[in-house]
């Protein structure tokens, strides 16, 4: 069986990692080619098998939202002219040349991961191929983006959302299309977690604002003001980075904050040893692979229940806690509690590794092969009634 995934791009991001993860398991069944529109990094963020062929459509162009962005605001007429410029046949070109792809894909699935992909698939691609649309966003209610999602997968084959909560919410919405959950994984092994009792709190993920990432210095800073032995690492880039950065120089806290930019998987390895409480500051989330790989490494995990996502995996009290209505005092209230009772940080601990111990690559493995083997056998009865060529 042959697959093809569409994605944006293979940089640093949640559904990169994704996509690269499930590319990983597909590839021990099936041929499996990723089509990325961009060419973001000069390999694969996240390591990748070598058996998975890679094309990229747009290996000489990339997005440039922030550089247009920069031109308005500093009102160069010039700059303005060749960003737009660069904008407008940015957009042309990734809807030609994903359409012109989709149309020649001969594979036996399709695997979408952007509602852009789903609208050009399900117009574009044959009529014999399987189609799978995966969703990695929460909608946060905004029906323009529900109604948008759904029109994009309404002739799909299959959907799979990341989260239990997505996928209940989708099979009501989505009554011809066969919704179903697969939980996700943390596709490698861990080292041996060390049971680290300090002070030395680490959030990882970009830097936005969906993130909460000025939110986490403001906390950082009511607790640092209580207690001056903590220590921060923020691990991740992104477009806030700057005023992240400003904000740690206006609480004078560069001594106690260490922001690191982006790291591979087995520095930020390290700093997590080093670590005893992950935090989380995010509005929303549709799932958190970050707090996986936290308790992966025996971290319990801290975060807001606004973030939808962390609801699955964060147990209040036992792996974690989840902090109701963005209450600040009481996020570091359990900081404190977690860095400072023994007894309990070590109950958490212990929780947290039994957590992570469910979201095993065997068991995002063994949901795909069975789903593969659906359609391979669906495949073979239509193939035996005349319905395939």
């Amino acid at each position: 069986m042959k697959v093809t995934i569409y994605a944006l791009h293979l940089g640093f991001g949640g559904v990169e990692k994704y996509v690269i993860t499930l590319a990983n398991i597909l590839i021990k069944k099936c041929d499996v080619e990723i089509i990325s529109t961009y060419k973001m990094v000069e390999i694969p963020s996240f390591p990748l098998d070598y058996k998975v062929n890679v094309m990229y459509l747009l290996s000489d162009l990339k997005p440039n939202k922030e550089e247009l962005k920069k031109a308005l605001k500093s009102k160069n007429i010039v700059s303005i002219i060749k960003e737009g410029y660069v904008s407008l046949k940015v957009l042309i070109l990734k809807k030609r040349k994903n359409i012109k792809s989709i149309k020649q894909c001969n594979s036996d699935v399709i695997i979408s991961t952007r509602d852009f992909h789903n609208h050009l698939i399900q117009k574009h691609a044959g009529k014999n191929i399987v189609k799978i649309a995966t969703e990695h966003n929460h909608h946060n209610n905004d029906q323009k983006y529900i109604d948008s999602l759904i029109s994009s997968c309404d002739k799909f084959d299959y959907m799979l959302p990341i989260s239990r909560e997505l996928t209940n919410f989708y099979q009501e919405r989505l009554p011809n299309v066969d919704v179903i959950h697969i939980p996700f994984c943390i596709d490698t092994p861990r080292n041996e977690p060390v049971c680290t009792f300090n002070k030395n709190l680490i959030n990882v993920g970009r830097l936005s604002s969906e993130k909460g990432s000025l939110e986490l210095i403001d906390i950082f800073h009511q607790l640092y003001q209580l207690d001056n032995e903590y220590q921060l690492h923020v691990v991740g880039d992104g477009p806030l980075m700057g005023e992240v950065i400003q904000r740690i120089k206006k609480y004078k806290l560069e001594e106690v904050v260490h922001v690191h930019g982006f790291l591979y998987s087995d520095k930020i390895e390290e700093l997590y040893a080093m670590s005893s409480v992950f935090l989380m500051t995010s509005y929303t989330e549709s799932f958190g692979f970050v707090l996986l790989e936290a308790m992966a490494c025996g971290i319990p995990c801290i975060a807001f229940d606004s973030a939808q996502g962390a609801n699955e995996i964060i147990k209040d009290k036992i792996n974690g806690y989840l902090i109701e209505k963005r209450d600040i005092n009481d996020y570091i209230e359990k900081i404190k509690i977690l860095t400072n009772h023994r007894e309990t940080y070590y109950q958490l601990y212990e929780q947290a590794l039994m957590s992570s111990d469910v979201f095993t690559i065997e068991n995002t493995s063994k949901g795909w092969y069975t789903l593969l083997e659906k359609i391979n056998d669906i495949k073979k009865i239509t193939y035996n009634n005349g319905g395939i060529d």
